[in-house]
């Protein structure tokens, strides 16, 4: 993470409020499916389809149906998604399954 990336984040006060940025959520999904072996292929499908979705959304296209809800930034204008939506959604899709 580059030192703009960090100073935004730090004035967008995420820790505070249970926000997470795009970046923040590909490594949550990273880390919670690293514990699963010979399962990357579905990882890497997993973090992708949320790319396409992140996508839709940041460009206003019309998103697919999925479980992840999304807020935007009052000043900053970045798509961020609560903590809890992405660890339900993380669990929806859990590789173990």
């Amino acid at each position: 993470m580059g030192i703009r990336s960090t100073l935004k984040k730090e004035l967008m006060n995420l820790d505070a409020t249970d926000l997470m940025t795009a970046d923040d959520v590909r490594n949550y999904l990273k880390l919670h499916f690293a514990r699963v072996k010979n399962k990357s292929v579905q990882s890497f499908n997993l973090i992708s389809h949320f790319n396409e979705y992140h996508s839709q959304v940041v460009s206003g296209a019309p998103t697919k149906k999925v479980t992840l809800n999304y807020t935007r930034h009052r000043l900053f204008k970045d798509v961020l998604y609560p903590k809890k939506s992405v660890q339900q959604w993380a669990k929806q899709h859990d590789l173990d399954g």
